[in-house]
């Protein structure tokens, strides 16, 4: 009898890890879907395709305020903000192309609540 109940133990840990990495493919599935979708909008935005209360709907409607409120988001947008400078922005460039990219960027962190949330403060310690 103590031979059946390991083997259905066996059973039962088998069956938990197989869901547990379910789980976890069907959740990176979506984190990807959701970033892919993010770095399309941006790119439209930063291409001034859209503006940013249409991208601020769509990207809600898509991906939800929980993963706009992250990291990734927040990174996703600094590297389609460094993109958009990269193409847009020739070696001879002038301070309105600049400040036009930087009120972007700026109105992009306001329309998601990044502005001031991801300060690094470690340079005041000395200054305090």
């Amino acid at each position: 009898m103590d031979a059946d109940r390991l083997i259905d133990f066996g059973v039962f840990c088998a069956g938990c890890a197989a869901a547990a990495i379910l789980i976890y493919l069907v959740y990176r599935h979506r984190r990807s879907r959701a970033t892919s979708l993010m770095r399309g909008l941006l790119e439209d935005y930063f291409d001034e395709k859209i503006g940013v209360e249409e991208l601020g709907q769509k990207a809600r409607a898509a991906v939800g305020r929980s993963f706009l409120g992250g990291d990734e988001s927040f990174a996703g947008t600094v590297r389609a903000f460094h993109k958009a400078v990269d193409k847009r922005l020739p070696p001879s460039h002038s301070q309105r192309d600049e400040a036009k990219l930087l009120g972007l960027l700026a109105a992009l962190k306001n329309e998601f609540g990044l502005t001031d949330r991801y300060q690094i403060e470690g340079w005041r310690a000395g200054r305090e």
